[in-house]
């Protein structure tokens, strides 16, 4: 309740700003934003479109489109947007990432694990990128590649009970059942529904 509160009050905030310089893209850029958060998916595509009318190089207007249409499972319409944005900027690494996300979404893994690679290169620290090139690569049936990716999220971030999760079902499926077993435990121990359940399930295949 409280965010919501909070996304009403970004919402009204830049629909002021807009009222004093309807010329403002950051405005309607950033109220797309707020509308987002509010799940208001049209309102916010349609702030987006004003950002870019009034600036066609807006980069982030495009991104944040995209994510919108990625929202919507439109997802053609959304790789159309990141590349706009890739085109505009091509230096940011959330755009990669976001395009990535798409292409993994449609089954093109190789071209989602091009794009990961283009994101951590830019950002080296980017724990989704890698956990999601771990999905890539697990998804492909490429456990070892996979395992790499998620030990590089978990090093960045070791608090993440997904992560541990999913390193070890590519355990698991490589017939590790100790390293499955010891992952599935952390996860579980963090509070991860699923990774207790694949714990007893490990636990009953050991």
């Amino acid at each position: 309740m409280l965010k919501k509160n909070q996304y009403d009050r970004e919402v009204e905030y830049y629909s002021k700003e807009i009222v004093l310089n309807p010329n403002d893209t950051d405005a309607y850029n950033n109220r797309g934003i707020a509308y987002d958060k509010k799940g208001q998916y049209e309102m916010a595509i349609e702030d987006y479109n004003k950002a870019i009318a009034l600036d066609p190089n807006y980069a982030a207007a495009y991104n944040n489109r995209g994510i919108i249409y990625d929202k919507k499972d439109q997802y053609d319409m959304a790789i159309e947007d990141y590349n706009k944005a890739i085109v505009l900027d091509p230096n940011d690494a959330a755009t990669y990432y976001n395009r990535g996300n798409v292409y993994a979404k449609k089954g093109q893994y190789e071209v989602a694990i091009e794009d990961y690679n283009k994101a951590i290169a830019l950002n080296p620290n980017d724990v989704k990128a890698y956990y999601n090139r771990g999905n890539a690569h697990n998804d492909k049936g490429q456990y070892e590649i996979a395992i790499e990716n998620y030990s590089k999220s978990i090093a960045l971030d070791p608090n993440n009970a997904v992560v541990y999760n999913y390193r070890g079902l590519a355990y698991y499926k490589l017939g590790n059942i100790g390293r499955a077993i010891s992952d599935f435990q952390k996860a579980c121990d963090m509070g991860y529904e699923n990774g207790c359940k694949n714990l007893q399930k490990a636990l009953e295949k050991k």
